[in-house]
């Protein structure tokens, strides 16, 4: 997928999508930005380098740089990187081909990414990725819950989720251990269409069904 076309108007058409669901688009980085920070707190340094592959328009690192400073991001879409707010750290990128040395950062994330890479290069990303980690550091992934029937509809309706591939989290947790990862830990997310702290702890409970919108899935380098 090309996403320089989609750069102008990206959030636009994401929030057309979601309208079925009747939910904002900033609901949905609330909870990523939450699980990032947790696997953030089970990093030891005082202070962690972060990568956002795939930052697009950068959305979400506008949401973590006030929290973590040493955050960059790397996108193939240069309209996209033009696009985001003065200011970001983004570099112009392919995932499979990192501009990084090996072990550069301490945690490394891919939201909504994986779904957009052919399945037969998932290896080589997942393994370009893992090269930039540090041991100890934590790579993490969030997908798209193939078995939730209302996030198919939302993809289905996505103009730029036209070649997405959707894939599981047994997928997902097979081929981070495949990469050199282990300690996976992973959990679905987005339940419910609240915020509020009743629902998040709602969210916890239900974290091992695999219901939810969404899912979160994380690995350390060992």
């Amino acid at each position: 997928m090309n996403f320089d076309e989609h750069s102008a108007n990206y959030s636009r058409q994401v929030d057309q999508a979601l309208a079925v669901a009747g939910l904002p688009h900033d609901f949905f980085f609330e909870a990523k930005v939450r699980h990032i920070l947790e696997a953030r707190r089970r990093l030891p340094a005082k202070e962690v380098r972060v990568l956002e592959i795939g930052c697009g328009i950068g959305l979400l690192q506008q949401r973590l740089r006030p929290l973590l400073t040493h955050t960059w991001g790397i996108d193939p879409s240069i309209a996209s990187l033009a696009a985001a707010p003065q200011g970001g750290r983004g570099i112009a990128a392919d995932g499979l081909h990192l501009p990084f040395a090996d072990e550069s950062f301490d945690l490394v994330i891919a939201v909504c990414v994986l779904h957009h890479v052919p399945p037969d290069q998932r290896a080589e990303f997942l393994a370009e990725a893992t090269r930039v980690t540090r041991r100890d550091g934590i790579l993490t992934l969030c997908e798209h819950n193939p078995w939730n029937p209302l996030t198919r509809l939302v993809v289905h309706r996505c103009e730029f989720d036209h070649d997405a591939v959707l894939l599981p989290l047994a997928e997902s947790k097979r081929r981070l251990v495949a990469a050199g990862l282990g300690k996976v830990r992973s959990r679905y997310i987005h339940f419910f269409p609240w915020r509020g702290a009743l629902w998040q702890r709602m969210e916890r409970l239900l974290a091992p069904i695999p219901l939810g919108g969404q899912y979160v899935v994380d690995a350390s380098r060992i």
